[in-house]
């Protein structure tokens, strides 16, 4: 009998054990040819409907090029790729010079729809609350839509520049700052959909990223570069800034680490840093004025995308954290934005 107990229970556990193993095997089935990887956003050439996506894998051993007209032929992304949000199996893919926002499904990259009610010059976008918030140039506005049946809510209106858009803390924040010119962050409520604040800092920003509930904005002149740190409960601002370092742009996170770039070189710090570093990682070949078009770091590796001056397809060079080129692609026109597309 005893014999007969153990030998039922060792069943029981083969069968648990192939059962817990086969839940664990489907968290790692790819969700779409496109997932796994990072997506390298082309905005193209401007006033020409050449904008594309590029992707490859995790592991850099795939590379696809104009992966939304290969899967949606004979549709093609538009004029002008700008930028991209995700919402869980959702990209958003602003297409500024032809005012829509592309929607497919991040993984296969099958459309499923295009957005283009209240649009002017669109630039960058978030999902709070599924609703998608997207800024526009030319009315001044963050214009709102419903993240599942893209439909148009709302209009947020500034009346200032309307840039870069990110989440922090149940909270909207949005530069007012475009091509370094500009001082201002205002915040929006996405339950009021209304702007609660302007946060004043200094002329030259060009980045805001979050992390860990706290939004970190880059701000860098010819005389000077500042980084800027909002407490999101209170929503004011602590910063440091370095007269040496100038100029510095393109920030990004990853991990507890910072990336900037100023100049041809690739500058990191901690999170927790009181001063910028005056020592670069390593620097890349000024090729023309359009090197670093793209800047980003995934995963410990740093990705630059060079345009060639727009009279070629981009270059993107992929780095490890102290240089070394692990990979160099051909991509479409005018690499700008690198993003992470991992289920």
């Amino acid at each position: 009998m005893k014999l007969k107990n153990l030998y039922l229970g060792i069943i029981a556990s083969a069968f648990l054990f192939a059962s817990c193993s086969s839940d664990n095997d489907d968290n790692d089935v790819a969700l779409g040819v496109y997932d796994n990887g990072v997506l390298i956003l082309n905005e193209g050439n401007f006033g020409t409907p050449n904008g594309s996506v590029s992707y490859v894998s995790n592991d850099l051993a795939t590379f696809q090029n104009d992966i939304f007209k290969l899967v949606n032929t004979p549709m093609v992304l538009g004029d002008v790729a700008q930028s991209m949000s995700f919402s869980n199996e959702k990209a958003f893919i602003v297409v500024n010079n032809s005012n829509e926002v592309e929607v497919v499904n991040r993984y296969t990259f099958k459309s499923l729809g295009t957005i283009t009610e209240k649009l002017q010059n669109p630039r960058y976008s978030v999902v709070v609350n599924d609703k998608l918030y997207v800024t526009n140039s030319i009315s001044q506005a963050v214009t709102v839509y419903d993240a599942k049946t893209y439909a148009y809510i709302t209009s947020i209106a500034l009346g200032k520049t309307a840039e870069k858009i990110i989440t922090a803390n149940g909270k909207i924040y949005v530069t007012n700052a475009a091509y370094g010119n500009g001082s201002e962050v205002t915040v929006i409520s996405p339950s009021a959909n209304a702007v609660t604040k302007t946060i004043t800092l200094e002329n030259g920003i060009n980045s805001i990223e979050e992390n860990n509930g706290t939004v970190y904005v880059l701000a860098g002149t010819s005389a000077k570069s500042k980084l800027f740190k909002i407490n999101t409960s209170t929503d004011t601002a602590t910063s440091f800034e370095s007269t040496t370092v100038k100029n510095a742009i393109n920030m990004d996170i990853d991990g507890d680490k910072i990336y900037y770039t100023q100049g041809t070189g690739v500058y990191e710090m901690n999170l927790s840093a009181t001063a910028f570093s005056d020592k670069a990682l390593f620097s890349v070949k000024d090729s023309s004025w359009s090197t670093f078009y793209g800047f980003g770091v995934i995963d410990g590796r740093i990705y630059s995308g060079d345009a060639n001056a727009f009279t070629s397809d981009g270059t993107v060079t992929v780095y490890s954290s102290t240089g070394t080129v692990l990979k160099t692609l051909t991509v479409g026109v005018g690499p700008n934005g690198f993003y992470s597309n991992n289920n």
